[in-house]
């Protein structure tokens, strides 16, 4: 089973005050939705919740404990009270160990790269999630992603060059660019401005009417009058 364990209790539906109760007492309201049976409302512990939440995240499967039975769950949408940010509402999917699921996994950065450390590249993260389907006990926790290939300007890691299992599936196009190194833009403007920037050549003719006197720059017959 996961390694995410949520206590649970069946929710009676009742009148909006019924919720209040629960969120007043430190309990949040939540239903699990069950192909077979349909949703089920339930409440939870808020810091329980809250604890489990921030490991599982949305891409985990847990363990939800209800009426003595333990089921595994993927957590579908959190709702947080406009005001004060505190969970107010969470959804649960019913998981079958034999069915295929499609959820999103973190992308989880690691290392240096030598071209960020040594050359003062940029690195752009393209992605932090990517979509997954594959069965329940194969899905990822997360996936990592390691940058410190990264010693080159330009270079790039694709979602083909991701490590992950061959029964795990990412439904996105395998060439989509996850993570690239590339010049800081005030590199790339500075160099701009030297392309730009007009420099003497070798032989060029002065103006009309202009005497350039040596080590000097060339002055027309006015300028010197004046």
């Amino acid at each position: 089973m996961s390694e995410f364990l949520l206590n649970a209790k069946e929710r009676k539906l009742g009148p909006q005050s019924s919720l209040t109760d629960i969120r007043t007492n430190q309990g949040v309201p939540g239903v699990v939705y069950n192909k077979q049976q349909g949703a089920k409302p339930i409440q939870l512990d808020y810091n329980e919740l809250a604890k489990v939440l921030l490991s599982a995240g949305t891409s985990s499967l847990v363990t939800l404990k209800l009426d003595g039975k333990e089921s595994k769950v993927l957590v579908r949408e959190c709702q947080y009270n406009p005001v004060s940010g505190r969970l107010s509402h969470v959804d649960f999917l019913a998981i079958d160990d034999k069915q295929v699921i499609t959820t999103d996994v973190p992308l989880v950065f690691i290392g240096t790269s030598k071209a960020v450390r040594e050359k003062g590249a940029k690195l752009n993260l393209k992605l932090e999630r990517v979509p997954v389907r594959c069965l329940p006990a194969d899905l990822p926790i997360k996936i990592e992603v390691d940058v410190s290939h990264l010693d080159e300007l330009g270079q790039t890691i694709y979602i083909k060059d991701l490590p992950v299992s061959d029964k795990v599936s990412i439904l996105i196009d395998p060439n989509d660019p996850v993570v690239d190194v590339t010049e800081p833009k005030k590199m790339q403007a500075a160099e701009a401005v030297a392309q730009a920037t007009p420099t003497a050549v070798e032989g060029a003719v002065a103006p009309e009417g202009a005497v350039a006197p040596e080590g000097g720059e060339a002055k027309t017959e006015e300028a010197k009058k004046s």
